[in-house]
């Protein structure tokens, strides 16, 4: 596990710039990013099928597919530079659990049932995306501020974890689970 986690930040090193992945100040504290991977990964069942949204440099989703293998996880990214960089870790790592979506998410189909989403939208932006993918919970760390998103999605919260200065992590029903 450590290995491939290692070369999956290799590989953010290697071909960042290019893609245009992230911000360098990612990769000087990827121990923050891994802390936050492991809280989203302590939070979805086993087994359950897993979109991120806005995939971008592959955080949660890569870590989260590492972690956890038996998760289903689509990456969601419309920028092309980066879903082809997310099917390249895919396949260098081979991490058969990953499926990459290259595209808007408005036009994947299928349901996922949970939806992680870092640093993409509020969670009634996120929630109004993915509707018709029948989400029946939104994971996602927020900054302050996130009780008035809840509430203005209607969706109730049944986990909380804080990251110290990484934000918090809420998971918010929004259905029937």
């Amino acid at each position: 596990m450590e290995e491939r986690i290692a070369r999956y930040l290799e590989l953010l090193r290697r071909y960042g710039a290019v893609a245009d992945l992230s911000s360098g100040r990612v990769l000087e504290d990827p121990a923050r990013l891994l802390e936050a991977a492991r809280a989203y990964a302590g939070v979805l069942p086993q087994g359950i099928r897993v979109l991120d949204l806005g995939a971008g440099a592959g955080w949660p989703g890569i870590p989260l597919a590492i972690l956890r293998p038996d998760l289903a996880l689509t990456l969601a990214e419309r920028r092309k530079k980066r879903a082809a960089f997310l099917d390249l870790v895919r396949a260098r790592l081979g991490l058969a659990n990953v499926r990459v979506f290259a595209g808007d998410v408005r036009n994947l189909s299928g349901r996922f049932p949970y939806i992680t989403a870092q640093a993409v939208a509020p969670f009634p932006e996120i929630h109004r995306l993915t509707a018709h993918l029948e989400p029946q919970v939104l994971v996602s760390v927020k900054g302050p501020g996130w009780e008035e998103e809840v509430a203005a999605l209607g969706g109730r919260v049944f986990h909380v974890k804080p990251l110290g200065e990484g934000g918090t992590l809420v998971a918010v029903e929004v259905g029937e689970r």
